[in-house]
């Protein structure tokens, strides 16, 4: 059993602090109760325990020189200084083990917040493993308050880390007192502070940066599990994984998840996005290849020039679906050079592109093949006229999908060479083509059956003539257009709904069109899905009120701008349950 040997009387400037300490209560300070007197704040002790000794009170001073622990908090708590023994040997104590010494201080002065240090010390395992090397374990078992205490060292198991909010440190509400844990003569022991690869990098820990723990359940993922993850990301948020880390880059960059291009956006520049990204899949070199893309999408903004789509045709011979919002910069040489380089083109849309205005895969009027062709939207295409369309569509005959909306050159001399070449045209729209008549729908009622969608909306030369021809020769058809034709009246309705019984949406907006046309309408196509009255004038009650009693799988509406009453408006919810009314009418809410 070690010699108790008492504690070195502190300087005479502390002793009016030492007297203070011997007026307070014996559960203030235990070692006022032993008849010894504290140190005081300014003096620097260090005590060490013997290995073959568990009782708190064989402490032996150090024969090296003194070492001082100081923490921040003991101006504040006199008798928190005696929660810390430190044991160490004099080999230990050179002049590294010094700096380690003082890169501890640093560190307790630093993150310890004005607590009790024994809080702190027992709480805080990081703190434990950032102290000197040269301390092979904290005690700490003195304290103050038997309550605080046991609510900071509950506290202290569960804080994951020293910063906490001001709430983690406030107690609940005050309990059962119990007996404080300097009660038992083992007190407990911190673990030993981890080394060599085990050991966290302290100096990072305290700069704030983050750890990344390289056994991450995602990262044990099978490279094949990641990819098919990726799969379902577009292009962009690709881009962003492949900055996560260089597995991530690696497999973000596989061509397999490249297939489909898709950039949008004002601020994109689609002439650098393209070839940064054809660069990346295809190598540096200029002959390089990219079999995988099949599918380029260019919107909302992001535009190439024709310097971007010849680098598409050059890289990209299996392309199939190319897209183009808005590029009016790329000119009818390009484009055939495109049509020539990727023979497996099927879907084309260039809305927008007012500077195309034909489609071939050479300059001259007789191509040497034909393109494979299936969809094919010119909305916006102002340049495409009459011997444009002709080249087009003698050169596309898969055609199954045509667009020419707003393609205001487009005349009845144009039209009639789409049913010659187009045999199997599903869809075909001419809206806004205010040049075509009712003579150009005699025409493209040559497509027969095979015709299930049309639109002639605001076509303002087409009249009952056209669309009765229509109805009689098209009588698979699905979807009818006809908004903005001011000379459709009843009769064109009522052959319509007697020829077309398979009628799913029909637009007859603004057409001089009646009750007796809806009442036949309604009788004749009750698979009817989409009805648009828009400012029908001549619609009422009546006739509303028979479209929902015999369509009642209605599902939208439009009857802005009628003489409709909430009598109306209760019969469709009445009988249409799940239909969507779009109305102007304030009494309706």
């Amino acid at each position: 059993m070690a010699q108790h040997v008492p504690a070195p009387l502190p300087p005479s400037s502390s002793r009016p602090a030492v007297a203070l300490l011997g007026r307070l209560s014996p559960m203030v300070c235990p070692l006022a109760k032993l008849g010894r007197a504290s140190p005081s704040i300014d003096s620097q002790v260090a005590y060490r325990m013997s290995r073959g000794s568990t009782s708190q009170q064989s402490l032996q001073p150090l024969e090296t020189p003194t070492v001082s622990v100081a923490v921040a908090s003991y101006h504040l708590d006199p008798s928190a200084y005696h929660c810390t023994t430190a044991r160490g040997s004099p080999a230990q104590l050179d002049q590294k083990g010094y700096k380690h010494l003082e890169q501890g201080y640093h560190v307790l002065g630093r993150t310890s917040p004005p607590l009790d240090c024994g809080f702190q010390l027992r709480s805080s395992p990081a703190l434990t493993r950032a102290s000197s090397p040269t301390l092979d374990h904290l005690q700490c078992y003195h304290q103050s308050n038997d309550q605080s205490y046991s609510s900071h060292h509950k506290l202290g198991r569960s804080s994951p880390s020293l910063d906490q909010g001001y709430h983690t440190l406030v107690s609940p509400s005050p309990g059962p007192s119990t007996p404080g844990p300097w009660i038992d003569p083992h007190p407990p022991i911190l673990p030993l502070p981890l080394t060599g690869a085990e050991a966290p990098n302290t100096g990072a820990m305290l700069k704030g940066k983050r750890f990344h723990s390289k056994n991450s359940p995602f990262d044990r993922l099978p490279d094949e599990a990641v990819i098919k993850i990726f799969s379902w990301l577009d292009s962009s948020e690709l881009c962003v994984c492949a900055r996560v880390c260089r597995r991530w880059e690696h497999l973000a960059w596989e061509p397999r998840l490249w297939r489909t291009i898709k950039l949008s956006g004002e601020g994109v520049c689609g002439d650098r996005a393209v070839r940064g990204v054809l660069r990346r899949l295809c190598g540096q070199g200029r002959t390089g290849a990219c079999p995988n893309v099949e599918r380029v999408f260019l919107s909302d903004g992001a535009k190439v020039t024709d310097r971007g789509l010849t680098l598409l045709a050059r890289r990209c011979p299996e392309l199939t679906h190319l897209q183009l919002h808005g590029c009016n910069t790329v000119t009818n040489p390009t484009l055939f050079d495109l049509a020539a380089r990727c023979s497996n083109l099927q879907h084309l849309d260039l809305t927008g592109c007012t500077r195309i205005s034909c489609i071939s895969v050479t300059p001259g009027p007789e191509p040497p093949r034909r393109l494979l062709l299936q969809y094919l939207d010119l909305t916006d295409c102002h340049a495409v006229e009459d011997g444009g369309l002709r080249v087009i569509v003698r050169n596309c005959p898969q055609l199954a999908y045509l667009y020419l909306r707003r393609c205001i050159q487009i005349t009845d001399a144009g039209i009639k060479y789409v049913p010659s070449f187009c045999s199997m045209l599903r869809e075909l729209s001419v809206s806004d083509c205010t040049q075509v008549t009712d003579f150009g729908l005699y025409e493209l009622a040559k497509l027969g059956a095979t015709l299930r969608y049309l639109s002639v909306a605001k076509c303002d030369q087409v009249s009952d003539a056209g669309l009765k021809v229509i109805a009689r020769r098209c009588y698979k058809l699905r979807y009818l257009n006809a908004r903005g034709c001011e000379a459709v009246s009843d009769d064109a309705i009522t052959v319509l709904a007697q020829f077309c019984t398979r009628l799913r949406a029909l637009d007859i907006g603004k057409c001089d069109v009646s009750d007796a046309g809806l009442r036949a309408l309604a009788e004749s196509c009750p698979n009817l899905k989409k009805l648009s009255l828009r400012s029908c004038d001549l619609v009422t009650d009546r006739g509303v009120q028979c479209i929902a009693y015999y369509c009642r799988g209605l599902q939208q509406l439009n009857i802005q701008d009628c003489q409709i009453s909430l009598e109306g408006y209760r019969a469709v919810k009445k009988y249409c349950k799940r239909c969507i009314i779009e109305h102007t009418n304030p009494g309706f809410f």
